[in-house]
């Protein structure tokens, strides 16, 4: 399998132009030739408890459509609850014009328990014929996502950046540093024989909070395959 790996900056909220970055990379990807393209945790709907859309939402359907012709597409939420109260931070994988796969993040990050539930996990996906479980972010360091019979784990992630806002190449740098250290680190401890982990980090600047970025593939003992070069935006053609 051929995949595109995504960092781009999500916008809090603004559903229309995630959509249409959405639509541009699934294009690229299918020029690529390939059969996946994996965007970031919530990024459809930005890092945003308050702009929570239901999976009846017109873009999902939009986004499921345009794999109809085109790569499966893996992309984040925030799930509106049915019942009321906290939405989940959800992972839909769409293939053949179809929602193939649910991931609702189980093991919430530092600080979501306020804003977000936790939800079941989707367990093994199977996107374009390859088996794949799905790491949500904080998911990345806990060992339920490589306990699976998958051979890929999809880690979409959104790892807000405390402090000061990035104003430097050598702010975000450091930023960037942190992140992929602890996505090596994890991956050195969890990921099992066999295995490899598929990274798409949001990148950039929102309106009140910054993203790390990076796209990457990183093998047992924590060896990065392939990998962007750093913070920015840009995606990634590796096979699986």
């Amino acid at each position: 399998m051929l995949a595109m790996l995504t960092s781009v900056t999500c916008q809090k909220g603004d559903l229309a132009g995630n959509l249409s970055r959405h639509h541009r990379l699934v294009k690229a990807g299918a020029d690529e030739g390939c059969d996946l393209v994996l965007f970031p945790e919530m990024s459809l709907t930005g890092y945003c408890a308050r702009a929570a859309v239901s999976l009846a939402s017109p873009a999902v359907a939009e986004l499921a459509a345009a794999t109809l012709d085109g790569p499966a597409v893996c992309f984040g939420l925030v799930e509106r609850a049915g019942s009321g109260g906290p939405p989940y931070i959800t992972q839909l994988v769409a293939e053949r014009g179809h929602i193939v796969g649910v991931h609702r993040k189980e093991h919430l990050g530092e600080g979501e328990d306020g804003d977000f539930r936790a939800g079941p996990g989707a367990g093994v996906v199977e996107v374009a014929g390859l088996a794949c479980s799905i790491a949500i972010c904080a998911e990345i360091g806990t060992p339920p996502p490589y306990d699976q019979p998958a051979s890929v784990v999809l880690a979409p992630a959104a790892p807000g950046l405390y402090g000061e806002r990035r104003r430097t190449d050598h702010d975000w740098r450091r930023g960037f540093s942190w992140w992929r250290g602890r996505v090596v680190r994890d991956a050195a401890r969890l990921l099992r024989t066999g295995q490899v982990l598929a990274l798409s980090t949001q990148a950039g600047a929102t309106d009140d909070e910054d993203f790390p970025g990076w796209a990457a593939l990183v093998g047992p003992g924590g060896d990065v395959v392939t990998a962007l070069p750093d913070w920015r935006q840009g995606h990634l053609v590796v096979p699986l």
